[in-house]
């Protein structure tokens, strides 16, 4: 096998997709990839089922399935817990119940750093290692989520919209958003002239806002903003306040002209929430101008979300030494990638959250060094499901114009993940193994299906509020969880607390599910929208058992995603992409839904890649004891993967 690497250095990039990898290395626009790949070896890699971030990145660092594991979705909930009791979520260390790869080196007393890990991680147990910034959905170190703001003289005086008010808990979501993850919050609020709301420190004609912050734990905080403008009533300047009578601003912004417009503020630091107060912490905090139309009396900035600025590692002392070193931190992105401006400030956010991780990889390898780097960076999902239907000549949004933009805005996001792979790549010297992977892809999603309706439909599920979709427990015998939409969940009395059907109809129960999924037929096309149903028993075939799995594990059709049709209905077309309602092979010529591997460095073959169609697809399980392998390490205790042997070389 040759030299034994002395340390790996890994780089999780959710979302990357081999197609797109391939194209734009054929362009010459990532020199680093190409550098990798030729060294390496570049493979596709089955995801699990379903193929979304929080069971594929446990199954990677595990190398066990989500039986095992548990995170089939973004929560764990014992199917004998009330409906209403608190659930793990998915970064938590509570959450993931196997051992994964840093478990491993830290037993072997070696070095590790998890950074920003969606899956079991949080807070870190490490005796030998440091857990920096874990999360992703519903962090615990968020304090508020980001959000747009249209400032207008049009506008009634107060706020309307939904950054007044705190986003859903995940669990309330429809399932596309728990798996997309939520749009940024909006508010439209109006302006009023300055001095009538009391301030002292505008200039002639500046006007106010109050700007409403929601805090994720609740309550609401409030920034000020005032508005100068100039002698013809154009937009001068945008600089929003902690109070109206205070000295120095939060951020100081041009807010006029295009040329000016266009620069995020310095970072702010504050305390949000009433001081002693539980939940209160201090946060950090950016803005922007995205938009000035003085004609209208109208300007439009954003708002990075506010994140921890103390306790977001463990031990708990390194935060300050990260904040002092690399900046601040955030863990979503401000605005969604669906025009010139949004593209502008997507970039500027992956750039910025990449390079601070590769950063906080430099500052600790520096200062106490690591034999492990395990991180994720959600940089290709987010650019994915804006992108993909309408980018994809085979896409059911394709036109040739919109899609040339789209597929330059994939095009630029992966010259961003090359610039940060480059910075990265400083690290590795010629002991280092260097793994690049993904947990998923995106391919096209033709059609949406509705699954709780399609039970609903079928007498399996009674709704209390059908237009809320709150299922009626005492009389549904099956019911759903949004955060694990792959699996159904059957009714059980004796087991779940609020269960109505008898153990003794528990399997005809499940096959009546299994009947209802598979006999499902898309009225337009005569599709089947469910490609597998498996009742808990046959699970193990998928890699599902166990007290915390559903009854029922599916999963859609190729170009099927969950979601409520837009022209009504259980199946019809719907909006945006989805990766893991689809079964993990769906794949075009263009895009697919499969992860990707990139392994470089000592005992690893250059320019190899599997004959997948022939000898079978490398899998998410088989990362973790790969990679230990080659480092001489034993594989995390309940890992079932196996060791890809033709990665090796002679």
């Amino acid at each position: 096998m040759g030299m034994q690497p002395k340390k790996l250095l890994q780089i999780g990039m959710d979302g990357m997709n081999l197609p797109l990898l391939r194209k734009f290395a054929a362009e010459g626009v990532l020199p680093a990839f190409s550098a990798l790949m030729a060294r390496g070896s570049t493979n596709r890699l089955l995801p699990a089922i379903p193929a979304w971030t929080p069971t594929n990145w446990a199954t990677m660092a595990t190398g066990a399935p989500a039986g095992t594991h548990q995170l089939g979705g973004w929560s764990v909930r014992r199917k004998t817990d009330p409906w209403e009791a608190p659930r793990a979520d998915s970064w938590s260390s509570d959450a993931m119940a196997a051992e994964a790869i840093w478990d491993v080196f830290d037993s072997a007393g070696r070095r590790s750093v998890v950074s920003f890990y969606p899956s079991g991680s949080w807070p870190g147990r490490l005796r030998h290692g440091t857990v920096i910034a874990a999360g992703l959905h519903d962090s615990p170190c968020e304090l508020a989520r980001p959000a747009q703001y249209l400032l207008s003289t049009q506008a009634p005086a107060g706020a309307s919209g939904s950054a007044t008010t705190a986003g859903p808990e995940l669990r309330e979501r429809p399932t596309g958003l728990a798996e997309e993850g939520l749009p940024p919050g909006s508010a439209r609020i109006g302006l009023v002239p300055a001095r009538e709301a009391g301030w002292t420190n505008g200039g002639e004609g500046a006007l106010a806002a109050a700007i409403p912050v929601a805090l994720v734990r609740g309550g609401t905080e409030w920034l000020h903003a005032l508005v100068d403008r100039r002698p013809d009533s154009s937009f001068a300047r945008l600089r929003l306040y902690a109070q109206p009578g205070d000295e120095a601003p939060l951020a100081d912004l041009p807010g006029g002209r295009p040329r000016e417009l266009g620069e995020w503020s310095p970072f702010a630091r504050r305390i949000w929430g009433e001081p002693g107060a539980p939940g209160a912490a201090e946060g950090t905090v950016r803005f922007r101008v995205m938009d000035s139309r003085p004609g209208e009396g109208a300007l439009r900035f954003c708002r990075s979300q506010v994140f921890r600025a103390d306790g977001f590692t463990v031990p708990a002392g390194l935060s300050p030494r990260l904040l002092e070193a690399c900046g601040p931190f955030f863990d979503m992105f401000t605005v969604g990638a669906r025009d010139d401006t949004g593209l502008r400030i997507f970039l500027d956010d992956i750039r910025y959250q990449g390079e601070w991780l590769s950063k906080a990889a430099r500052y600790l390898a520096e200062h106490g060094g690591w034999d492990l780097h395990w991180c994720h960076w959600h940089l290709f999902d987010h650019i994915n499901h804006p992108t993909v239907n309408g980018a994809d000549p085979d896409g059911p949004d394709y036109d040739p114009q919109r899609g040339e933009w789209l597929m330059n805005a994939q095009r630029q996001t992966y010259v961003v993940g090359d610039a940060v792979l480059k910075q990265f790549l400083e690290l590795a010297d010629d002991e280092t193994l260097v793994c690049v992977v993904s947990d998923h892809a995106l391919s096209p999603t033709h059609r949406c299906g509705d699954v709780l309706g399609r039970l609903a439909e079928c007498g399996l599920v009674v709704f209390k509020d059908e237009a809320r979709r709150e299922i009626d427990f005492a009389l549904s015998h099956v019911y759903m969880q949004n955060d694990r939409g792959a699996e159904i969940f059957v009714n059980l009395q004796g087991r779940e607390p609020m269960g109505i059907v008898p153990a003794g109809d528990y399997e005809r129960v499940q096959a009546q599910v299994v009947d209802a999924l598979l006999d499902w037929r898309d009225s337009e096309n005569g599709r089947r929208v469910v490609a597998l149903a498996l009742p808990l028993q046959d699970g193990q075939l998928i890699g599902y058992w166990g007290d915390v799995c559903g009854d029922v594990v599916f999963v859609m059709s190729r170009g099927y995603g969950w979601g409520t049709p837009l022209g009504g209905g259980t199946a019809g077309r719907g909006r945006g992409a989805f990766h893991s309602s689809q079964i993990p092979t769906a794949e075009t010529r263009h895009f697919t839904n499969m992860a990707c591997w990139i392994l470089a460095g000592p005992g690893v073959k250059a320019g190899y890649e599997r004959d997948w169609q022939r000898h079978g697809l490398m899998r998410q399980t088989d990362v973790a004891p790969t990679l230990c392998h080659l480092l001489g390490l034993r594989p995390p205790a309940q890992s079932i993967g196996a060791v890809c042997h033709d990665l090796f070389a002679d």
